[in-house]
């Protein structure tokens, strides 16, 4: 039989905060991503197709997700696809998962796991930019990790940064909407982007100068960035992944390009700060950023623990496949 999980099943199995208690285990057994097989890609003028292969436990998955800039008309996420598991000692193929929901799951997850790792524990202003599916995502799971005495909310779309304040506030979180981006960040604690700018969203001047968490989570590929230059280069650098940020991200690669950054710049993987090999935050006044750009890792232990969840609920729709 072949498993069927839909997004709703997806999103009732399991939620942002439980998985990020649970997603460590990965970086801890999978390093800095050293043993991961490389994703690929296929472009088109619209788009691109990346197919992300990755072993976790006795289960092999292989993610396909499309990144398309869609016209709002469509009402199309961005980001679209299916994720195939299969059996790692049989090949069997056991179950298929709707790629959007684990990757808004587990994006989210990763970015509370590196938050709350690496944010002052006196942090107490959170702000979020963006208010896509990813801004939701990252307002349910970092709502948890600090008593936050201020959560706001920015989005280039004000209709969709109420939209999404109103939904957090039926959940009980307090969402101030900010139509300055400027104010959205000033003197915040923590600073999630998630958005698919291809620039940077504010200076560096508007950030505090000492002590602010940030995670760069949306602007995917080697030339697009949320953050500016010499914000990076005054951040200490936490990553999933060192080779990946090499090869895709454009937080990283334009500051590099500029001179900003060294051509390799140090940089900390999850997986060493989780397990004790590198230190995480060293002072109330160090500024770090986590970059994240999703390794395949992360969408095989998802899938894998979504999986057995789903066995023993009996969740989602069975198919005969043989």
């Amino acid at each position: 039989m072949l498993r069927i999980l839909d997004a709703r099943a997806v999103r009732e199995l399991l939620s942002v905060s439980e998985l990020a208690a649970e997603i460590g285990a990965a970086f801890t057994a999978g390093g800095d991503g050293a043993t991961e097989f490389a994703r690929s890609s296929v472009r088109t003028d619209a788009g691109e197709l990346l197919l992300m292969p990755a072993v976790h436990s006795d289960t092999l998955s292989v993610k396909l997700i499309s990144l398309f800039d869609n016209p709002p008309e469509l009402r199309l996420p961005s980001v679209q696809g299916l994720v195939t598991l299969f059996d790692a000692a049989t090949g069997r193929p056991v179950a298929v998962l709707d790629a959007t929901a684990v990757t808004e799951l587990r994006t989210a997850a990763v970015t509370v796991c590196a938050t709350d790792l690496l944010a002052r524990p006196d942090a107490r202003v959170l702000t979020v930019i963006g208010a896509g599916v990813q801004g939701r995502g990252h307002l349910e799971g970092l709502a948890g990790i600090r008593p936050w005495d201020s959560v706001r909310l920015h989005s280039r779309d004000p209709r969709r940064a109420r939209k999404l304040a109103g939904w957090a506030r039926e959940r009980g979180l307090a969402v101030e909407v900010l139509e300055s981006v400027d104010a959205a960040v000033r003197d915040a604690d923590v600073i999630c982007t998630v958005t698919t700018s291809p620039e940077p969203l504010f200076e560096d001047s508007a950030v505090a100068r000492e002590g602010v968490h940030l995670s760069a989570v949306g602007a995917y590929g080697a030339t697009r960035r949320e953050l500016p230059s010499r914000l990076v280069a005054r951040s200490s650098l936490f990553v999933e992944s060192a080779a990946a940020v090499l090869r895709e991200a454009g937080d990283i690669l334009i500051p590099i390009a500029e001179g900003a950054l060294p051509a390799d710049p140090p940089m900390s993987a999850l997986g060493e700060v989780l397990a004790g090999r590198r230190p995480g935050r060293r002072s109330p006044g160090e500024t770090t950023l986590f970059k994240s750009v999703g390794v395949p890792i992360e969408d095989a232990f998802t899938c894998d623990l979504l999986y057995r969840l789903a066995l023993a609920r009996n969740a989602g729709q069975s198919i005969p496949f043989e």
